[in-house]
């Protein structure tokens, strides 16, 4: 498993800073949010990333937009826009984008009324990314008000629903810890494709990690059984940008190599 951070952490820098930035902290893996890349291009950004020789992921656009909305305008806008950070992201070289399932727009929906458009447009922009060669990962999403996709076996129906090779889930473990015990959701969910990483405490979620509640020692082992991708840190501290990607990269680095000796001594 290898360390990777969001472009977020330093949300408020130009995203082809972040590269530099990400170098410096000896980070190869930059995980693009499509709403950083829209606020930062002038055209050419996209090419650049794809020559920055770092390893690339995005997470697609989520600022007002639902997959599932009852309201049609704004469904059809919002799949629009997450085709469009498909595209960018096959033309940047990334591996995979990270979509928001959508969720119910108000208190008189029900999960299963939302079922078919959410199969609908998780089918379509897994069919767009076999096209272009790129994984389409949905994220599993914090226990909170509206949301449909918080549980393990959710995600696996839709898995078996869309039916496609390059379709699987963001595990968010932040997210999950708000549901259930993390170990036991990642052992009931039958494909992970990515991976996003930060604490929670107190349901606040994306926190830094190691001043939360998760125990990541039992998390990454569980992780280590079913996924060897990227460990994509999540969070932001608008005061010290820096300080949180270098407590959060030296802790997980630190939890990666303790992982690392007790599995060679149990050989």
């Amino acid at each position: 498993m290898e360390v990777a951070i969001s472009s977020l952490l330093f949300k408020s820098h130009p995203l082809d800073e972040v590269i530099h930035l990400a170098r410096e902290q000896g980070v190869s893996w930059v995980e693009v949010w499509t709403e950083h890349l829209w606020r930062d291009d002038h055209g050419d950004l996209v090419k650049r990333l794809r020559s920055s020789g770092l390893s690339l992921s995005v997470h697609g656009p989520i600022g007002d937009l639902n997959i599932t909305s009852s309201n049609p305008g704004i469904r059809e806008e919002s799949i629009r826009q997450v085709l469009q950070g498909i595209e960018e992201s096959a033309a940047m070289g990334a591996r995979v984008i990270t979509i928001h399932p959508g969720y119910l727009t108000g208190r008189q929906d029900a999960p299963e009324g939302i079922w078919d458009m959410q199969i609908s447009a998780f089918t379509r922009f897994a069919a767009r990314g076999k096209e272009l060669g790129l994984a389409i990962a949905m994220e599993t999403m914090e226990k909170r008000n509206k949301e449909v996709v918080i549980h393990p076996e959710i995600a696996n129906q839709i898995i078996d629903a869309v039916n496609m090779d390059n379709f699987g889930v963001t595990f968010d473990i932040s997210h999950a810890h708000t549901v259930m015990d993390v170990v036991e959701f990642i052992q009931a969910l039958r494909k992970i494709s990515h991976i996003h990483i930060s604490d929670t405490k107190q349901s606040k979620v994306h926190v830094l990690m190691g001043e939360g509640e998760i125990a990541f020692g039992a998390v990454l082992r569980a992780l280590k059984e079913k996924y060897d991708g990227a460990l994509v840190i999540e969070g932001w501290n608008p005061k010290d940008e820096l300080g949180m990607v270098q407590k959060s990269t030296a802790f997980l680095n630190a939890q990666l190599n303790k992982l690392t000796t007790n599995l060679k001594s149990e050989v």
